[in-house]
């Protein structure tokens, strides 16, 4: 897909999903970076166009990221726009990620998992009375590659029994984990949805569509960005000027890595879901 990232643009490649979004309960996270935010912006304009509303939530962690000028700015722009964003505060502290720094642990996936745990609380206790149908994920096409990659590296190419784990987990049972984002669009065995829809887009793409509708970013940087995987890739992906189709991914993800089929993940109930994919 080698076309331009706009609404117009989108709302075409996902015009069947967005009509049967209309009476569905949707929530969908915020974190104030490009991928999130450009979702924000199509998904407003798109439920305004065919009818449906959606809740938004984001978690202020960690806390040195989310600083009141940037919350308050971000909350006026959208504000602005209609969009209520129910900020959430978190009892964990930044000093958790230079704890795990200290035990040799990836601060990086020690703040995902913080941030897991309270998106599975959130849907399981926050929200009791009112569940909902649909969750909107912002994974990108360099999210996808990226989940190939550390494949291939992590467990093909290893050396037998030394494998390492990655985010706590064996490399077969993180590839388990982030197979599912190759699917723009999952229904699980109770009901729920998963709706993906930046997974077909470049990095390149989804900036410059942010840069073109002057969406404002959060703009101070995490400090422990360096040892994020997803952004030691990107970087690699930048600097090579890289640029990727989704069908070939898939295809190679599917002959070669034996991506599980669509149907495993939707025989999946909404709990093992939560704790095992999310």
């Amino acid at each position: 897909m080698d076309q331009e990232l706009n609404y117009s643009n989108w709302k075409k490649d996902h015009k069947s999903i967005l009509e049967s979004l209309p009476g569905k309960k949707i929530v969908m996270s915020y974190s104030g970076g490009k991928d999130s935010s450009i979702i924000l912006d199509f998904i407003l304009m798109a439920g305004k166009e065919f009818g449906f509303n959606f809740q938004t939530y984001a978690v202020l962690f960690p806390h040195h990221v989310f600083t009141d000028i940037d919350k308050n700015r971000l909350d006026s722009y959208w504000g602005e726009r209609g969009v209520s964003i129910v900020w959430h505060e978190i009892s964990e502290t930044d000093q958790y990620l230079d704890d795990a720094l200290k035990r040799e642990l990836n601060p990086c996936s020690t703040c995902g998992q913080i941030k897991r745990n309270f998106f599975i609380n959130y849907l399981k206790n926050s929200v009791t009375d009112w569940k909902p149908d649909v969750i909107i994920m912002s994974y990108s096409l360099w999210d996808i590659v990226s989940a190939t990659i550390e494949h291939t590296l992590g467990t093909i190419y290893s050396i037998p029994g030394h494998s390492n784990l990655l985010r706590g987990k064996k490399p077969e049972e993180r590839f388990i984990e982030t197979s599912q984002r190759f699917y723009p669009l999952l229904k699980l065995q109770n009901g729920l949805t998963i709706f993906k829809p930046l997974i077909k887009y470049n990095d390149q793409d989804i900036l410059n569509a942010v840069s073109k509708v002057q969406i404002p970013l959060v703009l101070t940087p995490c400090r422990y960005r360096e040892f994020r995987p997803k952004r030691l890739f990107a970087t690699y992906y930048e600097k090579l000027g890289l640029k990727f189709e989704y069908d070939k991914v898939f295809e190679f993800a599917k002959k070669a890595l034996n991506l599980p089929d669509i149907s495993y993940y939707e025989e999946i109930g909404i709990k093992e879901y939560l704790n095992k994919m999310i």
